[in-house]
């Protein structure tokens, strides 16, 4: 087996990931004088460990996950989807296929879902689940022969139902480090397409956005020399894959996480800086048809996982830690400025975890988990979802 560099070693055992730095001055609650008020919406009952929601056309909104059953040994995990219509109703389960992972959700921009995540087993492809009309149509992507591990992380219509995208990652399984992975959905298959090149030995894709066939962004991060990864950005312009250069951005240390395309030229993507200091802080960058640039939200401190378009502009949504607990973060970007979204707290033990953020019928409604802490021998206890809207 070859060796892994020290930048691999890092990332598969989760250093980067496990660090998290208290609350900054900046982060705000609910409890804040003039906070608009946050509406909670019902979940069916039972834990979920959600990762991510989606606006699926109309007023329809999605939110994926996977569920745990059992204790000790015999503890295990199953995929999990939700959905609901509107921005009042109460959330309701919907039965998954057999084999069929829910790590990420969007829609193929003629009233269909896609539902996908990770290879299940060593051998095969990657499931990907399409829902349209109440009926599953299931087919595995390809995965890279000799592939340990592989998974999508973001899922996007470009022009049309033939004409989708998903990117994300892949191990091999004679290396322990991970390369990103490109596929296009033609109506009929998932096709690899080609990477550009990149000097690194270690880089991933976690979400892909599209404004036609033309013009697909991609974002994830990339390995350094140094063992810090940096954002990065590629560009599809209908001919092939190259990788974005963002001199306000290629300086830093961190990944983006989400992407959404308002237009050609407004570009948003989001994700988390962190390099050796080990103090996560919230990252936002704009493309406006020139070049990304960095956006100072007033956030500070964190990590953003969710971004949606609004109408007066974008949102984000992530979460702080601090004295054991995590506290959720979120501002939206407004023509007075970017203004926080003070998102309540919860009463659990371990705090509130946002995931995701939509916008329907010009209201926002924010998704994720609440940690409960452990019990009473120790153990984990599976988080429970939580939606609130306003």
């Amino acid at each position: 087996m070859k060796r892994r560099t020290a930048l691999a070693a890092l990332l598969l055992t989760g250093t980067l990931l496990a660090t998290a730095a208290p609350a900054g001055a900046q982060d705000t609650g609910a409890d804040r004088p003039g906070a608009r008020a946050w509406t909670s919406n019902a979940f069916p009952a039972g834990n979920a460990n959600l990762q991510e929601a989606a606006r699926t056309g109309g007023r329809t909104t999605w939110a994926v996950g996977s569920r745990e059953s059992g204790e000790g040994r015999d503890r295990s995990t199953a995929p999990v989807a939700f959905a609901r219509d509107g921005a009042d109703a109460a959330w309701r389960e919907l039965a998954l296929p057999d084999g069929l992972n829910a790590r990420t959700v969007g829609d193929d921009g003629a009233g269909a879902t896609w539902v996908t995540g990770l290879k299940t087993t060593r051998e095969g492809g990657i499931p990907t689940g399409r829902h349209r009309d109440g009926r599953w149509q299931v087919q595995n992507a390809p995965a890279p022969d000799h592939t340990f591990a592989a998974g999508f992380g973001g899922v996007a219509a470009a022009g049309g139902p033939n004409d989708v995208w998903a990117v994300g990652y892949y191990q091999p399984d004679d290396l322990l480090t991970f390369l990103g992975l490109i596929e296009h959905w033609n109506g009929t298959a998932w096709e690899r397409v080609q990477a550009p090149a990149l000097d690194a030995d270690y880089w991933t894709l976690s979400a892909v956005t599209a404004t036609g066939p033309a013009d697909v962004w991609a974002a994830g991060t990339v390995g350094t020399p140094e063992g810090w990864p940096r954002p990065l950005l590629l560009h599809y312009d209908g001919r092939s894959w190259t990788r974005a250069s963002s001199p306000d951005l290629d300086s830093r240390y961190g990944e983006l996480t989400q992407l959404v395309a308002v237009g050609p030229r407004n570009v948003w993507a989001s994700g988390t800086e962190e390099g050796p200091d080990r103090d996560p802080r919230t990252l936002v960058a704009h493309y406006d048809g020139r070049g990304w640039t960095h956006q100072e939200t007033g956030i500070g401190a964190g990590h953003l996982y969710g971004l949606t378009r609004t109408r007066s502009g974008v949102a984000v949504v992530g979460e702080t830690f601090g004295n054991g607990v995590y506290r959720p973060i979120g501002a939206q970007l407004t023509p007075g400025g970017w203004q926080p979204l003070d998102l309540p707290q919860s009463a659990t033990a371990r705090g509130r975890m946002p995931r995701s953020i939509v916008e329907v019928g010009g209201r926002l409604t924010v998704v994720g988990i609440d940690a409960l802490g452990r019990d009473a021998n120790g153990e984990p206890l599976p988080p429970v979802p939580f939606s609130v809207t306003r």
